[in-house]
Formats: structure tokens, C-alpha cells, sequence
């Protein structure tokens, strides 16, 4: 019996979902950070006993835990997500870009059209000045919060930079979601203000 091969959106979630993993190695070895309020998301793999998160096709799960993580463990853990969250979307724009410069429209790359440069510029400036952020030193939950804020509205605009295939199985708009997700886990408004 022979399997269908990964689709390419199947093949990112999966890359995702063990990067996702680093982030809780370098915080916890062998382990999963638990956010502030309880919850674990982790792969599959890592995360066995919990319930599959909707949208990551069985590639990762969540579990709601009596314990939450050690301050050190989740600031380890919350800066990596937030890294992970910044490469995401670097991904995301640079195959939007990459995407756009080969589409054309009466004879023009959609690339040059004024709007849309301008949208790209948008998402590259949140990308600078959010990687500026998060190489200032002694990094705080309202600064996390706030690079997370940024990197989900840059998130949305480089979606609609794919057109309908932003939200394809294949397209962006998963890994932006699930991006979205875990910022919203570890880094929401609550953890911003303790």
C-alpha cells in the first residue's frame, strides 16, 4: 500500500510543527512550555495526549495543564515563538513577492502596481522595525505583545498579497493562523499586563 505524498502546505505545517518544537527545547528540554493560562501547544509528537489543534491537519495539539511554566522557561519559550512568528512571515511575503513578479496584467507584473508595492512595503517596514524590537535587550511581556501585534496585522496584508491562494491547503494563510494562534497562547493581552 502506498501513501499520497505531502501536499507543499502539508510539508510546511510539518516543518512548522518542529520548529514549534524547538522553541519549547530551548526552553524546556525534553518538554513543552505551558502559557500563563494553562494551555501547551506543541506538535503531535511532542504533545501526544492532547487534542488536535482545527486547522493544523493532526500536526499539532493542545493540552490544558494544572501547571503553568517557570518565568524563565516561558521568556526563553516566548522570544523563539516570536522569531518563529518573524521567519513566518518573512516566508510569507518573499513567496507573495516572488508569486506577484511573475503574475502580469495588461502586459505589467502585478509587482509594479503602485498598491500594491505599497502593501509589501507595509509588511517589510513591520518586519524591520519588528526585528529591531526584538533585538533590544531585556525583553518584557508588553514588548512581546506588541511585536506580536505588529507581526499579525503585517501577517493579514501579506495574505491578502496571495490573493485566493493565501487561502489554499497549499497557501500562506495556515501557517499565519497558526502564528496567530500561539501568539494569542503565550503572548495575549492578559500576560501583557501582569
Amino acid at each position: 500500500m502506498t501513501t499520497a505524498p505531502a501536499t507543499t502546505g502539508q510539508a510546511r505545517l510539518a516543518a512548522f510543527a518542529s520548529a514549534l518544537d524547538d522553541c519549547h527545547e530551548r526552553a524546556v528540554p525534553g518538554g513543552a512550555v505551558a502559557s500563563r493560562t494553562g494551555w501547551t501547544v506543541a506538535s503531535a509528537e511532542r504533545l501526544a495526549d492532547g487534542s488536535p489543534v482545527p486547522g493544523a491537519a493532526g500536526l499539532l495539539t493542545a493540552r490544558r495543564n494544572a501547571a503553568t511554566a517557570d518565568a524563565r522557561a516561558l521568556d526563553v519559550f516566548c522570544a523563539a515563538l516570536l522569531r518563529l512568528h518573524w521567519q513566518t512571515l518573512r516566508d510569507a511575503l518573499d513567496t507573495a513577492v516572488g508569486r506577484l513578479d511573475e503574475r502580469e496584467s495588461e502586459g505589467t507584473s502585478l509587482l509594479g502596481r503602485q498598491l500594491v508595492r505599497g502593501a509589501v512595503a507595509d509588511v517589510a517596514l513591520a518586519l524591520s522595525g519588528t526585528r529591531d524590537l526584538l533585538d533590544l535587550p531585556a525583553q518584557t511581556p508588553e514588548r512581546r505583545h506588541r511585536a506580536h501585534r505588529d507581526l499579525v496585522a503585517a501577517g493579514r496584508t501579506a495574505l491578502r498579497l496571495h490573493g485566493a491562494h493565501g487561502f489554499t491547503a497549499d497557501g500562506a494563510g495556515t501557517l499565519l493562523h497558526m502564528t496567530e494562534l500561539l501568539g494569542n497562547t503565550y503572548l495575549h493581552a492578559e500576560a501583557a499586563h501582569d
